[in-house]
């Protein structure tokens, strides 16, 4: 296969048969602090119904004209000489041995008015998907220029008018224009961030971070206003991203010099770095930093994209980027902020080759687009990574790319492995014979720690098949889902003048925290209209083997020679079981009074779950219990003769927190088993008893597994 290398290392090398190093580092640390005041205080709810008009130019640029998208469709015409489409069936696809996720709702952006009716929101152009879910199940989304909010629970629509202006947020003026929204939730803040940006010219450019000061998106928000021409030499701000880690909001985001040709006017992308408790708190001056001038190279490092930490915040501050324009490439750039102390950080950039390449996409095919005309249809950008998730030390990435076999628009699934260590990384295409896939994002979906399963969700359309939204499942094994269906489309696009339609810019996905092996996502649709408009669905991983242990106490003969046994379940067998530290069997024999024995359990896939058990005497009757547990709690006692058995629930305090149970027990073992739903996370007493002597006394420890 031919492959070409615009790249960092050199068109001439590859030609050369050179040997190219498949690592190669650089860093930068360059850094400014600004103190940024804060624009105001807004509430959504109580702020008055403004026009918040956008005037949006509708022509599609020449292909051989100055500006961005005139050099990407010229770039969409070599890509379309190179690899010509086929659509088969026996065209490539990827493994399809997985489950589907469940699709548990599914619903329609609209709004009701007072006689009953119900209509779909129309979207923007383009739709710019993006949403967060907050632990209660308080959905927040955006699109181009509107916020929508919902309870998933209640079923009702946050905001009494359905939709907000985001220049109520920004308390803009009628000739600002406010667009390209996103949105992220803090799970352990329990707050919502907003961030889009204001105005395309130098002297109003901005980029506007709002924070909610409760969880409820109606309250009030704190809003700061960073600037669009933060170095003052007439630069605007384009296309941000955001990721939050424990104290920092990163935004990174595109500098652009006006009225220039699209190679002199591209000025780098640039980093911010907004400290999270001045912002949540909303302090009247925020700690920022700003990375400018981030090149490899000569050359700037385009399109920077922030990971987002799988269970909510990233441990670590990473950026990933590539050569999203060249036609194919096999470069991932890996960007690590470094802290050198309190007030320095240093900008360590690495330029890795993959082991499969990626290549600017071909646009999505629509039933009225011209297939001898490869700038037509609806428009996929460049191959940007659009969506990433660091978890265990690894990063899963998504972004869009020619599918070199078939020539259609595919999804590149990328594994960057040992983040900050011995990197690699490697991807996978995900594709269809016959549809094209746009605007991907990723979260994670495992129901415990060690799983790497995650749900990746996208834009699809073909010239029989209206556009529509869709996902695939990958497991923790590997292997993908069939592709999931979410809502079929209901007619073709026609919004612009000509074929060339805008679609994405991005795919609203995100792991609802609180519910594990859940995600909730948002993505574009046609409508009968002909218009595009949002469909959101919430899924669950079809993956139940989440791993399990019960340990149970014995008797023996004295105050030694105790007998503990564990049972496993879930997870992926074989299982491996290591006592206090030291392998061995599913039994450990010999154990004393008063011992403390802790046994880790390890399936195949490096899954794990301790529980500590303080060994009894031998005499007394089998425990059986995880503990800590977050779901349900069990223990066996011996009752000498059938009698009442009670059990209460008390704090540390002696509080008595629930009546567990009461009722007639029989003589011999008996297990007492029972939800922990009902209480808060800490550690409470269990006393069981019976005809008015204390049987057993054991803390239960609950704590939520998110």
């Amino acid at each position: 296969m031919l492959r070409i290398f615009n790249s960092i290392f050199g068109l001439a090398g590859a030609l050369l048969g050179v040997l190219l190093p498949s690592v190669l580092i650089g860093q930068s640390s360059v850094k400014q602090h600004y103190k940024i005041q804060k624009t105001g205080v807004v509430s959504l709810n109580n702020a008055p119904a403004v026009f918040a008009p956008k005037l949006q130019h509708l022509e599609a640029p020449l292909p051989d004209g100055p500006s961005y998208r005139s050099f990407l469709m010229r770039q969409k015409i070599k890509s379309r000489a190179l690899f010509p489409q086929k659509t088969s069936s026996s065209a490539p696809k990827q493994s399809q041995a997985a489950p589907e996720a469940l699709i548990e709702q599914s619903f329609r952006m609209e709004r009701k008015f007072p006689n009953g009716t119900l209509v779909p929101i129309v979207g923007g152009i383009p739709n710019d998907n993006t949403v967060a879910v907050s632990d209660s199940g308080i959905l927040l989304a955006g699109i181009n220029s509107l916020l929508f909010g919902w309870d998933l629970k209640a079923d009702t629509a946050i905001f009494s008018t359905y939709i907000r202006s985001l220049a109520l947020l920004a308390s803009g003026g009628v000739n600002d224009d406010f667009y390209d929204p996103k949105v992220i939730y803090d799970p352990v803040r329990n707050r919502f961030i907003a961030v889009f940006l204001k105005n395309f010219d130098p002297a109003n450019s901005g980029i506007l971070v709002a924070f909610s000061t409760t969880p409820n998106p109606r309250d009030a928000w704190n809003v700061y206003t960073l600037p669009g021409n933060p170095l003052n030499n007439n630069r605007w701000t384009d296309f941000p991203a955001i990721a939050i880690t424990e104290n920092a909001l990163l935004i990174t985001a595109n500098l652009i010099i006006p009225n220039v040709s699209w190679q002199e006017g591209f000025d780098g992308s640039v980093i911010w770095q907004m400290n999270l408790n001045d912002g949540f708190a909303g302090s009247e001056v925020v700690d920022t930093r700003l990375f400018t001038d981030i090149r490899f190279g000569t050359r700037f490092i385009r399109n920077l994209h922030p990971v987002q930490g799988a269970l909510g915040y990233a441990d670590e501050r990473v950026l990933l980027s590539n050569r999203n324009f060249d036609i194919q490439n096999d470069t991932v750039f890996v960007l690590r902020i470094l802290a050198l102390n309190d007030t320095t950080d240093s900008l360590d950039i690495r330029a890795i080759r993959s082991n499969l390449p990626y290549g600017v996409p071909p646009n999505g095919r629509q039933t009225d687009t011209d297939p001898n005309d490869p700038t037509g249809g609806l428009q996929t950008n460049d191959a940007r990574v659009l969506g990433a998730i660091l978890h265990n030390n690894r990063i899963q990435y998504v972004a869009n790319s020619v599918q070199p076999e078939t020539g259609l628009s595919c999804i590149y699934h990328g594994f960057v492995d040992e983040v900050d260590g011995n990197t690699t990384i490697r991807g996978r295409y995900i594709s269809d014979p016959v549809l094209d896939f746009g605007y991907p994002n990723i979260a994670l979906m495992g129901n415990e720690e060690c799983d790497s399963e995650a749900l990746i969700g996208f834009n699809y359309t073909a010239p029989d098949s209206f556009p529509g939204i869709a996902c695939v499942y990958f497991s923790n094994d590997s292997l993908y889902s069939p592709l999931q269906i979410i809502k079929t489309g209901e007619n073709y696009i026609n919004r612009l003048p000509d074929e060339n339609e805008r679609w994405g810019d991005y795919f609203g996905l995100q792991r609802w925290y609180s519910r594990p092996g859940r995600a909730v996502l948002s993505g574009y649709y046609g409508l009968t209209t002909r218009n595009n408009a949002t469909w959101f669905a919430t899924l669950a991983s079809p993956d139940s083997s989440r791993l399990g242990l019960q340990l149970l106490q014995g008797s023996g003969g004295g105050n030694c020679g105790v007998v503990v046994s564990a049972t496993a379940s879930g997870g992926t067998p074989p299982y491996r079981y290591f006592w206090n530290g030291t392998e061995g069997s599913a039994t450990f024999d010999g154990a004393c009074s008063g011992d403390t024995l802790v046994l880790e359990l390890r399936d195949s896939r490096s899954c794990s779950r301790s529980e500590t058990v303080v060994v009894q005497a031998a005499a007394s009757a089998g425990l059986v219990f995880p503990n800590p547990t977050f779901d349900r709690f069990a223990v066996r006692f011996n009752l000498e003769t059938e009698s009442t058995v009670a059990a209460e629930l008390f704090d540390l305090s002696g509080r008595k927190v629930a009546q567990i149970i009461e009722k007639s027990g029989k003589k011999g073992l008996n297990e007492l088993s029972f939800s922990l739903e009902p209480l808060a996370d800490g550690i409470y007493v269990l006393r069981i008893s019976s005809g008015g002597k204390l049987l057993e006394e054991h803390r239960v420890l609950k704590q939520t597994q998110k």
